[in-house]
């Protein structure tokens, strides 16, 4: 048996020891295979220690949804530029096939990863249309929605940016620069087409043309403010906003921090541009998969992530050293990327 740091990577070991709570009730039987679950479990009760696992016994694996997640886009794509050109759609085939691949998506750990991956500049649309549909729905269970609901923010994030295949393809290349007038036409063309489709659930087209109105009135195209945007819709643009930082993107300065994402979100909460009540738990939820990473900080000091508070996930607990640094307290300094990213490896 090993002892062992607890983190993802054990997903597949064989646990070595019987672990129990603080009541003396058993938790964990030695012998049990880990899965994403255990892991959870593992760092709620044994904060900052190791466990004993068989790594001779770990069972390597691929995400269950990465291969979907691949094979899924093409589709998606011919579907729905043959819905642009036809207005013809064949909504219960794509919902079946989009729905099967987010019900994985919802129970799968390292979902982070999968979306992360670098696509084709000439997919961007497509890949981040999927990538928004399922953290709508990953979002919606964070907040306690039930399937259906989830499956619903699900359609509202895949559909939000059709109307983007009306605008000139090569305005698209920079999702992160300021839309120009004539790009956010897109929200009304989406709408427009998306309301032609019988039977469609009115929140769908409602994304297309709201998921850029911000809550303190100043989005677009209609200035809305927190009361008129269906909260729903409110899901999808904290999704679509934490999409366009997190893919992997390249802007004038190279390559995008694997924690833009997380900034952007906070920094337009703190704006008061998006709902600090779907923020905070979203982002509580990326920074746990992060927890016991190492990271660079943005004063150059390597650091592990050693605790997420609650209420400021993105400001975490972490360890330079043998000195623990409580980054609520240290104004300026950020996490810049995970050491692993440094050497060409995205975690």
């Amino acid at each position: 048996m090993d002892q062992a740091q607890i983190s993802f990577d054990l997903v597949g070991s064989e646990l070595g020891e019987d672990i129990f709570s603080e009541q003396g009730i058993l938790l964990l039987k030695k012998g049990t295979i880990l899965k994403e679950v255990h892991i959870l479990l593992l760092q709620k009760y044994r904060f900052g220690t190791t466990v004993s696992v068989d790594l001779n016994e770990k069972v390597h694996k691929e995400s269950p949804t990465a291969k979907p997640y691949q094979t899924i886009q093409a589709y998606i794509k011919e579907t729905f530029q043959s819905f642009y050109r036809s207005k013809e759609i064949n909504i219960a085939l794509l919902r079946e096939r989009f729905h099967s691949l987010v019900e994985l998506s919802l129970c799968d750990v390292s979902i982070l990863k999968v979306l992360q991956a670098e696509g084709n500049t000439e997919d961007r649309l497509c890949q981040h249309s999927i990538n928004v549909g399922i953290l709508s729905s990953i979002i919606g269970k964070l907040l306690g929605y039930k399937k259906k609901d989830c499956l619903l923010l699900a359609d509202m994030g895949l559909f939000h940016e059709i109307g983007m295949l009306g605008i000139d393809k090569n305005i698209y290349k920079n999702t992160i620069s300021t839309p120009t007038e004539e790009v956010q036409k897109h929200t009304e063309i989406g709408h427009k087409l998306l309301s032609s489709i019988p039977y469609i659930n009115s929140l769908i087209p409602l994304a297309a043309l709201h998921h850029h109105e911000r809550i303190n009135g100043t989005g677009y195209p209609g200035q809305l403010k927190e009361k008129d945007i269906p909260y729903f819709v409110q899901i999808v643009s904290v999704a679509d906003c934490f999409n366009t930082a997190y893919m992997h993107l390249k802007d004038e300065d190279g390559e995008i921090s694997h924690f833009a994402g997380v900034y952007e979100l906070i920094e337009k909460a703190q704006q008061n541009e998006l709902n600090p009540a779907i923020v905070i738990p979203f982002v509580r939820y990326i920074m746990r998969q992060n927890l016991l990473q190492k990271v660079k900080l943005s004063n150059g000091e390597e650091a592990q992530i050693v605790f997420i508070h609650e209420n400021e996930p993105y400001q975490p607990l972490v360890k330079v050293g043998e000195e623990y640094m409580d980054l609520r307290r240290e104004t300026g300094v950020r996490i810049e990327s995970l050491v692993d990213e440094e050497h060409g490896v995205r975690a």
